[in-house]
């Protein structure tokens, strides 16, 4: 268990160090820290495991956080390689699209096993949620001085990817209070995002939002790590 925190405490320093030299500029060295930061996440729910035992639902976590690593790297490509940017965006959200498919899968298991009856009525419910959500973020953007262009329908999808898995981890810990780690993860992913929107479509270029954004993506992350050591 201690292995576990540690890295995970890892993972938060090591994201603060990238983003001092990240709010300088984007290179391979700033890379090369953002990716250590994301393996002692994943290093930490590893180490989760092996304090619990294995199961689908903690490998399901895993491969969220390893499709979170690949994301990761492609999305500062994105900054790196600003003239490849759109294609980095692409496959980057594609990843982290994939990560939260894992993620899903593992609440899925999580919810039939403990709350068999609850199921399809929290699905439909969060489905209900993601969609009134993500409509609020499109028809809001120009008032947040966001334009998407044409990455528009990209990120309606992702965002309904997102809100999905927020509003479904919550309907969960509603009834398994348990569960409320790995939705508070959800929750804090959420924000970390929202900053990463109007970083990338609102033109906030000032530093502080480097540290907001990344600070809270790694604090969801290793949360999101650490709830295997409790469901």
């Amino acid at each position: 268990m201690i292995e576990s925190l540690i890295f995970g405490a890892l993972s938060i320093v090591f994201c603060i160090i990238f983003c001092i030299f990240r709010a300088q500029k984007a290179d391979v060295f700033t890379l090369a820290l953002k990716s250590i930061s994301s393996i002692f996440f994943i290093l930490c729910g590893i180490f989760a495991i092996n304090y619990v035992s294995s199961s689908i639902f903690n490998l399901f976590i895993i491969a969220g956080l390893v499709f979170g690593l690949v994301g990761d790297i492609i999305l500062d490509l994105k900054v790196m390689y600003n003239e490849n940017s759109d294609q980095y965006f692409v496959f980057g959200t594609c990843s982290f699209m994939i990560g939260h498919f894992f993620y899903f899968a593992s609440t899925l298991i999580y919810n039939i096993d403990m709350l068999p009856t609850h199921t399809i009525w929290n699905i439909l419910a969060s489905l209900g949620v993601a969609i009134l959500l993500t409509l609020i973020i499109l028809l809001s953007s120009k008032k947040l001085n966001m334009n998407f262009g044409k990455m528009k329908w990209l990120v309606a999808a992702y965002s309904f990817v997102l809100t999905f898995m927020v509003a479904f981890s919550i309907s969960i810990a509603i009834f398994s209070p348990i569960f409320w780690i790995f939705a508070s993860g959800m929750i804090v992913f959420f924000f970390s995002d929202l900053v990463l929107s109007m970083q990338y479509f609102g033109n906030r270029t000032e530093k502080v939002w480097i540290y907001i954004n990344h600070i809270l993506y790694y604090v969801a992350q290793v949360m999101l790590a650490l709830c295997v050591l409790f469901i």
